[in-house]
């Protein structure tokens, strides 16, 4: 069903192309870089490749963001396997009678350390989205 569908959006579009052309067929003049050469194309042509560049632009500049949402995804794995760690190091502390404040200050900082994991987690998760 769905490729029939798509079957029937792309005919769609080459009939709207087709009627595009036939109805824009005249000539013009375009000079892309101010008198220096100039060029006479029909007009459905330099809409055509104006629309073109604009989706090149468009893909390079998703292109950049993905290449910066990596880079803050790796950066943010980095931060969790160290606070992992981190949790490790705190939990295989041995507590003595004699420390018991300190471990309630422990226990502390290891919740601490865990929500900054999970926070660290939806981070990239947010920036994956």
């Amino acid at each position: 069903m769905l490729r029939i569908v798509k079957l029937i959006i792309q005919a769609l579009l080459v009939a709207y192309l087709v009627i595009f052309s036939v109805s824009n067929g005249s000539v013009v003049t375009f000079k892309p870089f101010m008198n220096v050469a100039q060029y006479e194309i029909p007009l459905f042509l330099l809409v055509i490749i104006v629309l073109f560049i604009g989706v090149v632009i468009g893909a390079l500049a998703m292109y950049g963001e993905k290449l910066g949402l990596n880079r803050k995804i790796k950066k943010l794995n980095k931060e969790i396997k160290a606070d992992k760690e981190e949790i490790q190091r705190l939990q295989k502390l041995t507590i003595s009678t004699d420390e018991k404040n300190n471990a309630e200050e422990e226990n502390k900082a290891v919740e601490e350390t865990q929500t900054k994991e999970l926070a660290l987690s939806n981070d990239i998760k947010d920036a994956i989205r």
